[in-house]
Parts: C-alpha cells; structure tokens; sequence
C-alpha cells in the first residue's frame, strides 16, 4: 500500500479504534474490576493505545502492490504485533495482570473484537466509494 492509503485508513480507523477500546475497557472492568475509576491519565492512555493501534498500520506500506499471499502474510503480522504492543501497555499500566491468563485471553479477544470493528468499517468504507467510482463510471459512459 502507498504511504497515502495507509494516512487515510489511518484516519479512518482512529475513531473506531478509540469506540472499540472504551467499550473493551467498560466489559473488561465489568468482569474483573468493577470498582474501577478512571484518571485523566487513564484517558490519555485511551488515546495513546488508539495512536499504537493505529501506526501498526504502516506494516503494510509497500513500495509496490502487495499479491494476496504478501497481504495475509503482512495481516498475520500485524495482528501479532498489534496485540503484543497492546498487551505490552496494558500490563505496564496495570489494566491487565500479566499472571492471570483470563485477564490476558479476555484482553486478546477485545483485541480481536474491536480489529474486526475496524476491518469492517474500513472494507464498508472502500466498498461505498468503489460503487460511487462505478455509478460516475456508468454516467459518463451513457453521456
């Protein structure tokens, strides 16, 4: 992918990203620590989780155009470092105990939940703009 489609996705994908992880955080807290209170701090850790989810992106830049089996390659990578640096900040924030596997898959499969929500809201975005570039194509194409 060129470094432009990554900066749009990018932009995109922020906001989502940043719905995903408030409602992950809200369940999580819900399951293991509902008690919990949440700092100024805390809420810029929101935005810096959104920021490192985020720039894991620019594993797909390329200087060419990436076949099918470059991309589920790249995509499996990603998943794997999207989750590692999440999991990392998680643990040294002490939103997660790294001792405790529950706390771990539950925090994996929020992962997981909001890369869909993302994956998602991105392949309906392109989809949208690919049936807008054809319907311009069939207008020019009748005139």
């Amino acid at each position: 992918m060129r470094a432009e489609e990554i900066l749009k996705k990018i932009a995109v994908s922020f906001f989502v990203i940043i719905t995903g992880i408030v409602c992950s955080l809200y369940i999580f807290c819900l399951i293991f620590n509902p008690n919990a209170v949440f700092t100024l701090a805390d809420i810029g850790r929101i935005l810096l989780m959104a920021v490192a989810g985020d720039l894991s992106l620019l594993l797909f830049l390329s200087g060419k155009e990436l076949d099918k089996k470059q991309m589920l390659l790249r995509k499996a990578i990603h998943l794997v470092v999207l989750s590692a640096t999440l999991l990392y900040l998680a643990a040294r924030w002490d939103w997660v105990d790294p001792g405790n596997a529950e706390e771990i898959a539950v925090f994996l499969l929020s992962i997981l939940l909001v890369h869909a929500a993302v994956s998602f809201v991105s392949r309906y975005r392109d989809k949208k703009l690919t049936d807008k570039l054809n319907e311009r194509l069939k207008e020019r194409r009748r005139s």
